[in-house]
């Protein structure tokens, strides 16, 4: 019969020999690759406390928030979250001076709206010449001149997001790293799709102190949008505890709950959402979503009623209504929420094909072929 035992006094001396490493390469500041070994002892000795505070205390000074939180609930349950906050917030006030920030991705839905990419294109075309032609200008600095990182706001409110990604380099090379910079430059990355990088800066602003709710926010968004789920709900949830009762946190954890399949606790929370901004179209809808995705379908049409009298003609509520009606077997009901749009919009693809799903739904299959001719745009 196989002994065990020697298996596991490898693994353990393994474990052990990982750590010890892991230390020394610590000490000598090479902390990325201490996580790593770290990392290796832990797929090793996977509940071993010193390993996990170990890698929490590095998370910690690489700016990986999220991950340090995980590594810290397996030490120290829910419970343990209080002291952890407190460090967080002692390093944010000490270490962080701030100048001027967007906060919020803003809402997560998980239905989202199609962006026109000619229209964007064409935008950022006429807009980039006589931008370059001010940067001389700019450079000069004079007195009614605003700052740099100041004119990289501005473009990012805006929405000119790659001239305002271009701006945050130029402050990199010309004053060096600031917590705040990293921040703006991640939202920017954020906003373009790019949420890899957009980690990265958020992380190096994190390593900078920067350890506050708007961060959390924004890096829970670029990890749901990435199907990291467990690190996106670590980051919404410290982010929650950092500022309780922000619809906007709510809305963007209930909605990664849900992603998750968590449905109990996203239900939970898009009641909390809602009771902070009642009127908030995007929470209405993803809590319909959910509803409907749980065969609650009447109860998720009274929310999808609720979120059009707050927003009649936003198209991906309609369309998630009609949806909805065909489960119900409400068909007419459905086509003519599909003849809505196109009255507005001759030419979306999108309701198109819903119209073929419902009329294929109702045995109408050479008009529902022509709908689907129509989405593909092979029939005029």
């Amino acid at each position: 019969m196989w002994n065990l035992l020697p298996a596991q006094k490898r693994q353990n001396a393994l474990a052990v020999l990982w750590q010890v490493g892991a230390r020394i390469l610590e000490t000598l500041g090479a902390d990325e690759y201490a996580l790593r070994w770290i990392d290796r002892a832990m797929r090793l000795k996977p509940r071993q406390a010193t390993l996990h505070l170990h890698a929490t205390r590095l998370c910690l000074k690489r700016g990986r928030l999220d991950r340090a939180i995980l590594h810290w609930k397996k030490v120290t349950g829910e419970q343990g979250k209080v002291s952890l906050l407190y460090w967080l917030n002692r390093t944010n006030q000490h270490t962080f001076n701030a100048s001027r920030l967007i906060k919020r991705t803003g809402a997560c839905p998980l239905v989202e709206e199609e962006i026109d990419p000619a229209s964007t294109s064409k935008e950022r075309k006429n807009s980039w010449p006589r931008f370059l032609g001010r940067l001389g200008v700019l450079f000069q600095g004079p007195p009614e001149t605003p700052p740099l990182d100041e004119i990289g706001v501005q473009l990012l409110e805006m929405g000119r997001v790659e001239e305002a990604l271009t701006i945050f380099r130029q402050v990199l090379l010309c004053k060096g790293a600031s917590p705040e910079l990293y921040f703006n430059m991640g939202l920017a990355a954020s906003k373009m799709g790019r949420h890899e990088e957009a980690l990265e800066y958020y992380q190096r602003a994190q390593a900078g102190g920067l350890n506050n709710a708007e961060i959390m926010n924004n890096k829970g968004y670029s990890f749901s949008h990435l199907g990291r789920y467990e690190e996106a709900i670590a980051c919404y949830e410290l982010a929650k505890e950092m500022c309780p009762g922000d619809p906007t946190v709510l809305s963007n954890l209930a909605s990664c709950y849900h992603r998750a399949h968590l449905y109990q606790k996203a239900l939970s929370c898009y009641e909390n959402a809602l009771r902070c901004n009642s009127n908030d179209s995007t929470t209405l809808n993803n809590y319909a979503l959910c509803l409907d995705e749980l065969g609650r379908c009447e109860e998720a049409l009274q929310l999808y009623d609720r979120a059009l009298r707050v927003d009649p003609d936003n198209q991906i509520i309609l369309l998630n209504k009609a949806a909805c009606l065909v489960k119900l077997k409400c068909y007419n009901e459905a086509i003519s929420i599909c003849d809505q749009i196109l009255a507005r919009q001759p030419c979306c693809p999108e309701t198109w094909g819903m119209r073929g799903n419902v009329l294929n739904e109702m045995g109408r299959i050479s008009e529902a072929v022509e709908c689907y001719n129509r989405a593909l745009g092979i029939s005029s």
